[in-house]
């Protein structure tokens, strides 16, 4: 009995210790699981399990889901790795995680818990301050570093003691944590790290030492296989007898080989030899490959005069399309190339790259009108990221800005390098016009970008895009990109098959487009104005774009057809045009309305496709808090002009390449349907060619039937008010009011009302309409005030009895 009591007694500290072992296992195992899995996190996961329920994980709907899941630990990793990065405090909930690393080694090496319990603290208070310095950041990764708790930490701090004061006190938190918490805990943490690299140690030093015995295993088939070779060779040049020794004549020094063309211009009597021993000799350059210019691309002129320039619209007034003739003419071009500068571009190259040891076989050249691309075929053995990581290195050794490198180039075995040319050549308007391909053009709505770099007229179809964003530093061609776009689409449409919305809060960009007021543009209910320059306008405006588009979107349903083309083919007397909206700075809309105007321009980039409304934005400030990624979502199409940094290349293309280039029109389009963004020379169009081409129209007789945009419904907080405001006969309970106050003043305007009565913008439109339906003012002329009918107040106190009455 008493062995048993001590075999007893001895076996409890036993099972105890096996208990504390199994669960420090299983800490390191769960934690090692959450990290991977948070380490894996896929943000397209949350929209297919947002549906699933958690009870739902092990039902049949689950493994539907399963399928579209990109994390590698599964549903249950994907949703734990949603919940701790989007709704908890991000990535640098991964301390916490790995605290329970330490807890699990602490419990298996029967350790004391007490530096895991520093560090677990100590762990919790750094995640959250590093989530709430990331929350103080604009950064395009701050959203999945700070969580949610760090973003309303951040907001907190921000507000209560300020931006600076948050910085200062989180960094004084986390030095102050550090100094006193960190050296015991980093003490532990680095004796279990010597533990596990010298338990490691053992099988890497095999590892290396089966990689040496393999690497001289190799080396010495390599060297008997060379000797082999070396030894054949030998024999074969003693079995073949010497030749006779020939007198030569004294060799005259040869010319400069000039470079090889696709289409090498010959002799009128050269033959089928001569032509292939002149391609001989011209690709045999000693000591260098072979080079090849391919011949640019002409385009076939066409006289856009010659096609049918008067046209009948709808209301039965006639429209003429404008002249090519009031464009500028072109100087004319002799398509000459450097040959010495493409010469000396193709030795400094390739005389930068033998440097780093990178063999080019052969070398292809396309001259375009700013820059010349060289396709350089590399050797079979030579990343392409070596090549890319030299676009600093070929800059300054060819003297030359605005390198970009591509590598390597979509659909051919070559890397790309873009260098400019040394007498660069402008692309004016007329000559990108006056083409076939634009003159018999099929798109919708077809828009001139400019010349490629093969000097290739580049035109889009905005139907298809279906919205375009405009980004890049001042004075690098936006604006003219967009009078280039408008002005295409003025060469190529009626007024019955599109029409302009413009926003300008510059109030100078696009007030040339004012004579285009009877013809091209909308007009809106309330407003004299059709180019909005008022911040608040631009929220009313838009949000009446979005009106019309519901409208169009139940004509749509119950006409039984799915987008504006059908039904205009359908329906061609009662054929809908398609609507262009033009925001010409979408940082200054941003910056003075903020999420009302975000929320119309994502409605609309959401949904207006199929009803044929289309978004055009620019903006010179593009940073992640005016590109949001809700509007990059919705425009896949977008160009890039010149810009500062590669920060700002990528928030705009997701890619570097803008930061490169050479400004004056120089773009890279990023189209929809290809993986990467093509560089296109924009061509120039002045304002007075713009102001040509709107006189011109505007000159023309006025449009009967204007189209008016539809009212929005109200909403509060924009200046409109409810229904409550109103008295009977729907008029407005401040119409008398307003109705004495234009008498006295004689003069009537929107923002009469808005000063004098305190009312918002909607409201006052609203009244503006009223007085003019009871006869007191007169319609809207544009942009001029309005005429007060009534003469005094005697007259204006009858009219309103007699309304009453």
């Amino acid at each position: 009995m008493k062995r048993e009591k001590k075999a007893a007694k001895g076996s409890a500290p036993d099972r105890t210790m096996l208990k504390k072992e199994i669960i420090g296992i299983a800490f390191m195992l769960g934690s090692l699981y959450l990290i991977c899995a948070i380490l894996s996190f896929h943000p397209d996961d949350e929209a297919s399990f947002a549906a699933l329920r958690w009870y739902d994980i092990f039902g049949k709907a689950a493994s539907d889901v399963a399928e579209s899941i990109h994390n590698p630990f599964g549903l249950l990793g994907a949703r734990l790795s949603a919940f701790f990065i989007n709704s908890f405090l991000g990535y640098p909930v991964i301390l916490p995680v790995l605290s329970m690393f330490f807890w699990g080694w602490s419990l298996l090496r029967a350790k004391s818990l007490k530096p895991a319990l520093f560090f677990f603290l100590y762990s919790v208070v750094i995640s959250i301050v590093a989530a709430s310095m990331f929350g103080l950041t604009s950064a395009p990764f701050s959203d999945v570093m700070a969580g949610t708790i760090g973003r309303m930490l951040a907001a907190l701090l921000s507000t209560v003691i300020g931006f600076t004061g948050a910085w200062v006190l989180l960094g004084v938190i986390a030095v102050v944590l550090t100094f006193y918490m960190g050296k015991s805990v980093f003490a532990a943490l680095s004796r279990i790290v010597v533990t596990v690299m010298s338990a490691a140690s053992v099988p890497a030093e095999a590892i290396r030492v089966w990689n040496e015995e393999r690497r001289e295993k190799r080396a010495e088939k390599r060297r008997v296989k060379e000797e082999k070779a070396l030894r054949k060779k030998e024999e074969q040049m003693r079995s073949v007898p010497a030749p006779a020794p020939v007198m030569q004549p004294k060799e005259e020094p040869r010319p400069a080989v000039p470079l090889t063309y696709d289409e090498p211009v010959l002799p009128a009597d050269a033959t089928p030899a001569a032509s292939t021993t002149l391609q001989q000799l011209i690709s045999q350059v000693p000591g260098e490959p072979e080079m090849i210019i391919h011949q640019t691309v002409r385009e076939k002129e066409a006289d856009l005069d010659e096609r049918r320039l008067k046209v009948q619209t709808k209301d039965r007034e006639a429209y003429r399309f404008p002249s090519i003739d009031l464009l500028e003419k072109v100087p004319e071009d002799n398509d000459h190339i450097d040959e010495h500068h493409l010469a000396e571009s193709k030795r400094k190259l390739l005389e930068k790259l033998a440097i780093y040891k990178i063999e080019v076989k052969r070398i292809s050249t396309t001259v375009g009108p700013r820059v010349t691309l060289f396709e350089l075929e590399l050797a079979p053995d030579v990343k392409v990221s070596r090549v890319k990581s030299l676009e600093n290195d070929l800059a300054m050794a060819l003297s030359a800005r605005g390198i970009r490198i591509i590598a390597p180039i979509p659909g051919k075995n070559a890397v790309g390098v873009e260098i400019p040319n040394g007498k660069p050549k402008t692309v004016w308007l007329r000559s990108v016009l006056q083409v076939e391909k634009f003159k018999n053009s099929k798109m919708v709505l077809p828009i001139v970008l400019g010349k490629t770099i093969a000097n290739e007229v580049y035109i889009a179809d905005l139907a298809t895009m279906p919205h375009l964003l405009i980004a890049g530093a001042t004075g690098a061609g936006k604006s003219v990109c967009i009078n280039v776009i408008i002005s295409s689409l003025l060469y190529a449409c009626s007024p019955d098959k599109v029409k302009f919305v413009m926003v300008d809060p510059k109030r100078v960009e696009l007030f040339q487009y004012q004579h285009l007021k009877n013809h091209f543009l909308m007009r809106f209910p309330g407003i004299e104005e059709q180019i909005i320059t008022d911040p608040q306008k631009a929220v009313y405006a838009l949000r009446c774009v979005v009106k019309e588009m519901e409208l169009r979107y139940e004509t749509l349903e119950k006409a039984g057809v799915r987008n504006i083309g059908d039904l205009n083919r359908r329906f061609p007397e009662e054929a809908l045009p398609y609507i262009v909206v033009v925001i010409d700075e979408l940082a200054d809309l941003m910056i003075t309305a903020g999420r009302e105007v975000e929320e119309p321009i994502i409605r609309i980039a959401q949904l207006a496709r199929a009803v044929g409304i289309h978004l055009i934005v620019a903006t010179q400030r593009p940073s992640v808090d005016v590109i949001t990624g809700i509007i990059k979502a919705n425009f896949p199409s977008r160009i890039a002009f010149q810009v500062a940094s590669r920060v700002d290349s990528r928030t705009i293309l997701d890619s570097s390449g803008a930061d490169q280039l050479l400004g004056n029109g120089d773009m890279l389009f990023q189209p929809s349907d290809q993986p990467k963004a093509m560089r296109i020379q924009g061509p120039y169009v002045s304002s007075g060619e713009v102001e040509a081409i709107t006189s011109f129209i505007g000159s023309q007789h006025a449009l009967k039937n204007l189209c008016v945009l539809p009212a929005p419904d109200s909403q509060k907080g924009n200046g409109s008010q409810s229904s409550g405001s109103t008295e009977k006969d729907g008029r407005d309970s401040m119409f008398e009011e307003a109705a004495r106050l234009v008498v006295m003043h004689q003069q009537a305007s929107v923002s009469l009302l808005q000063r004098r009565l305190r009312l918002g913008f909607s409201r006052a439109g609203r009244v503006m309409d009223q007085l003019e339906f009871s006869g007191i003012v007169s319609e809207a002329d544009g942009s001029r005030a309005r005429e007060v009918l009534i003469n005094n107040e005697d007259s204006l106190e009858l009219l309103l009895r007699n309304l009453d009455g």
